[in-house]
């Protein structure tokens, strides 16, 4: 599931039913005996594996690392645990069985990326509070043009945007409501349309807006986990730095390919249809948005204050390597710019104005105050450090090169034949479990096969991150998909008949732009 963070508070969870926000996570969580299963299974497979031993020439403490590895892999995968807690794992287990000292391994959970994501959840804890996100979606999807499918195309567009720098769980409980007031609007004034007509044309907007949601996370590494965590992987691990702004040039493409495909299949191919509408018929859609626009009243000091810290950081983010040549600036890293962000919002004044539906605050309101900070998603940054102690554990015991090693047969295989069948695995894996663990579970492994086979860490890594935020078909996917699946709006195999396609062309497109272009982002040979 992507994204695996809490529900975000504020304003932005008002916005939907509870009913909705409590069927969504029970359609996103496995059930009970599912994850009693696991439980067994999880500690079964870590003490078969410690019984047996190590195979000759095989470190007893890469031996130890494959069994812990197996039982995080198997609570991760059926939410055994919290994915948090399963994270916390290497703390307990590496220092008692000689896998790696305390010291090592808690450095993992202090990363430098990390706090990148941290400084991000903070900021967006600002945007969420003070309704800039809401504006800022609005502002866009107001734009959108007059017809049904234009419309689709702006919500689209405002929820791949906002989930740049917002969770895409926060970004769909906030935008679903929106697109689904407009949908009743058009639908009520287009008395011609049939009744299978106008439930496509809100299926349609329903998964544009989940889809959009994963899909718009890829472009940043603040976006969603799995691509702090590739960064933070590589900087650990290779002494790679993957940088804000180079991430953004390689994964872009991607984003502006895949949400025209997603429109094209969700509202020319698969769920085709016509309202009979004319211009005036639609125009009562726009209005809507715009009346929900207009009751936000003219942008506070509050909201304007934390868009200057966002659009600084944003600038600083993307410019940072033409920064390093300026002395007092050379210093400056992503992770400091979201710190600093996330800093700001603490020291400015929110000033005496606040955002309709704001309750009033003091004269020595913050735009961030602790109150609001403490609830970012701490398990994810928590999942993050897991994650890097684990990659950590295979590289210094051997257990990586060691897994290498046993695939080292299949280097004759051309490097495409491996992208097309590492996107694919993740992404059909993901459908089932949360895409940042598995991520986790699989950079390591997946780094080593590359380096066994005499192909590049990177362009195999760069393929599974992407592949991980691509999974349409499920609500057990991404939150997003729970979340729309929760409305009402979509069933399950209404779902999985739209994101098979989608699925498979996310593979061929991920593995394309793995295979061909990061190398030249990167500057590095793919094989």
């Amino acid at each position: 599931m992507a994204d695996q963070d809490t529900t975000p508070s504020g304003s932005s969870k008002d916005e939907m039913a509870p009913h909705v926000l409590a069927a969504a996570d029970k359609a996103g969580r496995p059930q009970h005996h599912h994850r009693l299963l696991g439980l067994v299974s999880g500690a079964a497979s870590f003490g078969i594996l410690m019984v047996i031993g190590a195979p000759e020439g095989m470190p007893e403490a890469a031996w130890a690392t494959l069994a812990v590895a197996s039982l995080m892999a198997i609570w991760w995968a059926t939410e055994a645990l919290p994915l948090a807690a399963t994270a916390l794992v290497p703390l307990v287990a590496f220092p008692l069985l000689g896998i790696q000292p305390i010291r090592p391994t808690a450095a993992s959970y202090g990363h430098p990326l990390i706090f990148l994501f941290m400084g991000g959840f903070l900021v967006a804890q600002g945007m969420q509070r003070w309704n800039l996100h809401r504006r800022i979606a609005l502002s866009i999807a107001v734009r959108a043009g007059a017809s049904p499918t234009r419309l689709i195309a702006g919500f689209m567009v405002a929820t791949a945007f906002l989930s740049m720098w917002v969770s895409n769980t926060a970004t769909t409980i906030m935008m679903l409501p929106i697109a689904a007031s407009v949908v009743s609007v058009v639908i009520l004034n287009s008395p011609n349309a049939s009744h299978k007509d106008a439930q496509r044309f809100g299926l349609a907007t329903m998964l544009a807006i989940a889809y959009s949601a994963s899909i718009g996370g890829i472009a940043t590494l603040v976006g969603t986990p799995p691509n702090a965590l590739f960064a933070a992987f590589f900087a650990q691990e290779f002494g790679f730095e993957v940088s804000f702004a180079g991430w953004m040039i390689l994964a872009m493409p991607l984003v502006i390919i895949m949400l025209p495909t997603v429109w094209l299949v969700l509202t020319r191919i698969v769920y085709r249809f016509d309202l009979g509408a004319s211009d005036a018929d639609v125009a009562h859609g726009q209005e809507e948005v715009r009346s929900q626009l207009r009751a936000l009243g003219r942008m506070s000091a509050p909201e304007s204050r934390v868009a200057i810290v966002f659009a600084t950081m944003a600038i600083l983010w993307l410019f940072r390597p033409l920064l390093d040549d300026i002395p007092l600036l050379s210093g400056l890293s992503d992770p400091g710019i979201a710190i600093a962000g996330a800093l700001a919002l603490f020291l400015i004044p929110a000033g005496n104005t606040v955002s309709p539906g704001q309750s009033p605050e003091s004269e020595n309101a913050r735009l961030l105050d602790w109150a609001h900070a403490k609830n970012i998603s701490w398990d994810v940054l928590i999942l993050f450090g897991g994650g890097l102690a684990l990659a950590g554990a295979f590289s210094s015991t051997g257990l990586a090169a060691a897994l290498g090693d046993g695939m080292g047969v299949l280097a004759w295989l051309p490097l495409l034949v491996f992208v097309l069948a590492i996107a694919a695995m993740v992404i059909f894996l993901t459908e089932l479990t949360s895409n940042t663990a598995t991520v986790a579970a699989l950079l390591p492994v997946v780094a080593a096969i590359a380096e066994a086979t005499g192909h590049s860490p990177i362009v195999l890594s760069v393929a599974a991150v992407m592949a991980a935020s691509c999974a349409f078909m499920l609500p057990v996917a991404t939150p997003p998909n729970a979340i729309v699946f929760a409305s009402g709006y979509v069933t399950v195999p209404q779902m999985m008949r739209a994101g098979f396609a989608l699925n498979i062309i996310g593979i061929v497109l991920i593995a394309g732009l793995a295979t061909f272009v990061a190398p030249l982002i990167f500057g590095i040979s793919p094989s």
